[in-house]
């Protein structure tokens, strides 16, 4: 996980045992398929995606110049 893309964009999951929930950044979550669905993040928008891929086409969408 040295790559730049995942510096940048890319929130881990993790499980908080004291509330019980999955966070992904400072957002908590019920279930991990709802943290997992928000892991990447568009730095310009603040947009959340599932998959690098879908963060990619966003960007080429609705960022580019």
């Amino acid at each position: 996980m040295s790559s730049i893309k995942y510096k940048v964009n890319h929130n881990p999951v993790t499980y908080d045992h004291r509330t019980r929930t999955y966070r992904v950044g400072e957002t908590a979550f019920g279930s991990y398929q709802d943290a997992k669905a928000n892991q990447w993040q568009c730095e310009k928008c603040q947009r959340a995606f599932a998959s690098f891929k879908e963060l990619r086409s966003h960007k080429t969408t609705d960022h580019s110049y």
